[in-house]
């Protein structure tokens, strides 16, 4: 499959996720025809504006609350972390339906989400009698959730999809831990799912964020299989995972599946060889062999990126 119709591809997945016309596209490439570069560097400007607005405003929330943390009593130290963040959260929702000021929700969320959850640690940790810590995570990562879960759900937005995968993250990993379950069980559980979940988030509009959740799902699936056949007869399995992960890459066309398949491979080929052959005289045989698939490995990689993911 060619390079073309590959983005062909991308553009009717877009076109159908987002309910666009072929009346839509045809105005849009002729006004972006018409005025190619006006717009673009308005764009830019508008992305860029936003973004640095958001870092100074989050800068000076940030020093300020440093400045002034040991004066403050515990009612302020809420206010100024979970309010600032609930206030950010609002400003956004506004921004959202205002066409005018849309560039300025994103980095308004991302402050919210972090001030926010900072805010309700605070809040337990001011007014709370004791108790197990991850009980109080385990709140905080529920509320985070289901408000990030239902604006995204209402907006449509990807940084509040982001959000709210990275909250369910931590919800479930605390929610299996206070289960007292396996910490190998819960990295296999929750690596997988975070797979499942960037493909299907790369067939929807906001496949901006799916190359990141496809390489934590896949280090942190690939480590807990890892930690569970280390030093065991079935070590050897890792291997054929870290295979199954470049196999994996080439069906859902992921360059980032494909990279962290090939170094976790390569990474293992280098760890049992030094575990097993170290001490033997066919030890420089081994490097030489390494070396080999090494360059093997990396020209399979390669290919693989040319005539299935590219």
């Amino acid at each position: 499959m060619s390079l073309k119709d590959d983005a062909l591809q991308d553009i009717v997945s877009l076109a159908k996720h987002n309910q666009i016309s072929l009346a839509e596209i045809a105005l849009a490439l002729e006004a972006h025809t018409r005025q190619p570069n006006q717009e673009e560097s308005g764009s830019v400007l508008s992305k860029l504006f936003g973004y640095i607005g958001g870092i100074f405003v989050f800068a000076g929330i940030g020093v300020f609350i440093s400045m002034y943390w040991d004066d403050f009593s515990s009612a302020s130290r809420v206010i100024v972390t979970l309010g600032t963040g609930l206030m950010a959260f609002v400003m956004g929702l506004i921004c959202v339906a205002d066409s005018k000021y849309e560039r300025a929700a994103t980095p308004l969320f991302l402050i919210s989400s972090v001030l926010q959850p900072t805010g309700i640690m605070v809040m337990l940790q001011e007014y709370s009698s004791g108790g197990d810590v991850r009980h109080g995570l385990l709140f905080m990562a529920a509320y985070m959730l289901v408000q990030q879960g239902a604006t995204f759900w209402a907006k449509q937005r990807t940084v509040l999809a982001f959000s709210a995968i990275l909250f369910g993250c931590i919800f479930f990993a605390n929610l299996f831990d206070i289960w007292d379950l396996n910490e190998k069980l819960i990295g296999m559980v929750i690596g997988s799912s975070l797979l499942c979940i960037a493909y299907a988030i790369n067939k929807s509009k906001h496949m901006a964020i799916s190359p990141f959740w496809y390489f934590v799902g896949a280090i942190l699936l690939l480590w807990s299989i890892f930690e569970s056949v280390e030093n065991t007869l079935l070590e050897p399995l890792y291997l054929g995972a870290t295979a199954f992960t470049i196999f994996l890459s080439t069906y859902v066309r992921s360059r980032t599946l494909l990279l962290v398949g090939t170094i976790t491979m390569l990474l293992y080929i280098g760890y049992y060889t030094a575990e097993h052959f170290a001490d033997t005289v066919g030890w420089p045989i081994a490097l030489v062999m390494i070396g080999i698939a090494l360059i093997g490995l990396s020209a399979l990689a390669v290919r693989l990126n040319n005539q299935y993911i590219k």
